[in-house]
């Protein structure tokens, strides 16, 4: 019983660590302090995406714990010989619960964001980012809001221009 406990507070603790930092107010830890690149635009369209999860969250943490529960079902089987029968079900548990601990992680860190289509005012081109929904109610955007779209080590963020 205690190895499962340990282990649903590993899986939950993984679970914690799953930021996505793709809100327009959140900053990568890599660009704080560096030089950004800033482009000014007119927000064209605004569409609301689901931005998927990741699922190496529960891989890991998923096979540990099927691994430790197919350990202890395998031992308490009634006609396997114990050790021959922990492995097989440490195996079969560890198989089963990578997948299924892949398809939890992607579940719960999933997250509601933004496709924003912007034309730019340098070069009239239009691009595209997606970018997680803002917890900051002040952050809100709507066709024809003007914005800054902020790059940095290959990420864009956009946000207000006032």
């Amino acid at each position: 019983m205690n190895k499962i406990i340990i282990s649903l507070t590993f899986v939950f603790l993984l679970a914690g660590c799953a930021t996505g930092g793709f809100q327009a107010d959140v900053v990568a830890r890599d660009a704080a302090g560096k030089p950004q690149f800033v482009q000014t635009g007119t927000v064209m369209s605004v569409q609301a995406v689901t931005i998927e999860g990741d699922r190496d969250v529960g891989t890991a943490s998923g096979t540990v714990l099927g691994a430790i529960v197919g350990s202890g079902a395998g031992e308490r089987s009634a006609d396997g010989d114990g050790e021959t029968s922990s492995q097989v079900g440490a195996i079969v548990g560890g198989l089963i619960g990578s997948v299924v601990g892949s398809e939890v992680g992607e579940k719960i860190s999933r997250k509601e964001g933004i496709e924003l289509v912007i034309k730019l005012e340098a070069n009239e081109k239009e691009i595209s980012i997606v970018q997680e929904r803002s917890s900051n109610p002040e952050i809100n955007f709507r066709v024809g809001d003007k914005v800054r779209i902020i790059r940095s080590a290959g990420r864009s963020r956009v946000v207000p221009y006032n």
